[in-house]
Formats: C-alpha cells, sequence, structure tokens
C-alpha cells in the first residue's frame, strides 16, 4: 500500500490500450456506450484531420479529410471519461483522483467490456500514465528542497527555466518509464510551478497474453508510485499533507 495524499498533485491519470484484431468495427463504441451509460451518460466524439500532400504538375496538391478519431463517454462530472476507437480504449481520471483501487476497478471493468464486445486477437501497446501538477506557495524555490531530481548546471547565474527528460527500463516487467519534470508560467508572482510526468508503457506488447494486461498495470503502477516516492523529499509530502496511518 503506498502513501496516500490529502492534497496529491495529479492533475490526470490514465490508462491506455492498443490492441490487435482481425478487423474494426464501429458497432463497438455504440454496445459500450449501452453498458457504460449509467455511469458514464456524457457522449460526444473527437474528430482527426488528415493532411496529405501530393506533387502535380509544377505545383503541391493539398487533400484534406476528416474522420471520427475515437467515441469519449463522460461522467457527469466531467472529471473520469472512458474513450473508444479503432482497436483502442483508454480511461481517463482527472483531478481529484480518487485513489488505485478506484481507478484499477474502473480500468479492469472497461477492458472486460471491451474484450467482450471488440473481441482483440492481441495487444499492441499499454501504458499508464500520471502527471502531476506540483504548485508551490514561492516565488523563488530551492529544487533539492523539493525534490530529488533536478537539473544542475555549471554557472553561478539563476535558472530561469528548464526540462528534462530520463528513460528507465524495466526488463522484467516488459516496460519503459518516461520521466519528464519541468518548470512551467504559474501564472502567480508568489508560486512556482512544476509538472512531473510519468509515462509507463510496454516495450514489446505484442510479447504479452490479453489475459496479462491487468497485472502488467498492476506493475507499471508499482513502478510509476515508487518513481514518484523517489522524485520528490520530504517537505514536498508535507506539501501534498501525507495521510499517516
Amino acid at each position: 500500500m503506498g502513501r496516500i495524499y490529502r492534497n496529491a498533485p495529479i492533475i490526470e491519470a490514465f490508462v491506455e490500450f492498443q490492441f490487435v484484431s482481425e478487423q474494426w468495427d464501429w458497432t463497438v463504441p455504440g454496445l459500450m456506450y449501452e453498458k457504460l451509460q449509467k455511469s458514464f451518460p456524457k457522449k460526444r466524439q473527437q474528430n482527426v484531420l488528415e493532411v496529405a500532400m501530393q506533387a502535380q504538375a509544377a505545383q503541391i496538391a493539398q487533400r484534406v479529410t476528416g474522420g471520427i478519431a475515437r467515441m469519449q463517454f463522460v461522467r457527469d462530472d466531467d472529471k473520469a471519461l472512458i474513450q473508444v476507437g479503432p482497436d483502442l480504449l483508454a480511461v481517463n481520471y482527472l483531478r481529484p483522483y480518487p485513489d488505485w483501487p478506484t481507478f484499477r476497478g474502473q480500468i479492469l471493468e472497461a477492458l472486460s467490456m471491451y474484450r467482450e464486445i471488440a473481441a482483440p486477437t492481441g495487444l499492441k501497446r499499454m501504458g499508464l500514465r500520471y502527471i502531476n501538477r506540483v504548485e508551490i506557495p514561492e516565488p523563488r524555490v530551492e529544487l533539492e528542497q523539493y525534490f530529488r531530481i533536478f537539473p544542475t548546471i555549471p554557472m553561478t547565474e539563476d535558472m530561469s527555466a528548464f526540462l528534462m527528460r530520463v528513460e528507465v527500463r524495466f526488463e522484467a516487467v516488459n516496460g519503459l518509464l518516461v520521466m519528464t519534470m519541468g518548470s512551467t508560467p504559474s501564472g502567480h508572482p508568489e508560486r512556482t510551478l512544476f509538472i512531473l510526468d510519468l509515462d509507463f508503457f510496454t516495450v514489446h506488447a505484442d510479447r504479452l497474453a490479453l489475459e496479462s494486461a491487468s497485472d502488467w498495470i498492476e506493475a507499471a503502477h508499482t513502478q510509476i508510485e515508487h518513481a514518484f516516492e523517489s522524485c520528490i523529499t520530504d517537505k514536498a509530502r508535507a506539501l501534498f499533507q501525507e495521510v499517516k496511518s
């Protein structure tokens, strides 16, 4: 059981599955909605534009086509949604993030529905991602007071902004963790804002059976949770208001 924070910095957590199937059928989103509409009553579509460039006689021709990329089923409070598209399923939770058991339960329920309706034959990719927004009520921040991951520069001038990315391979669980951290404008002179993005995804999803998806998601969450705790200090935990058992 990981640490629990009353003021958790998570602004979005989401999982995405990309599947292999014999043939995609656009009746799948409708059948999913029939099962989900009680908890996710709002329905909307996310469109995509594709631009094709072709060289013709003495000129470049441009052709723009559009289509539906995925359907989104949204909870009444707009804080959670399930997305279904061609060989794709995603579950998103926005702030306030509930807890892992609640999120995991929704993931497994949606995954079970999708498998029953769409009958995918395999996996192309799985990913679990947590985006954290760390707002510190200070105009200037010594990074090492709140974080254990930060850039160092060989000069005396103050660093005005930064963006860093680290990749860590986890062979045992067939995963890659991409940690991205950077500063971002806070819009308030007395506050400093950072984004800590933890994205864990499969390296070779085709080597995993569909039945192992739930175990892989659990392992991915464990690694993300460990990475997050490894990136912050006790002063940050106090800012997030850790709930002591």
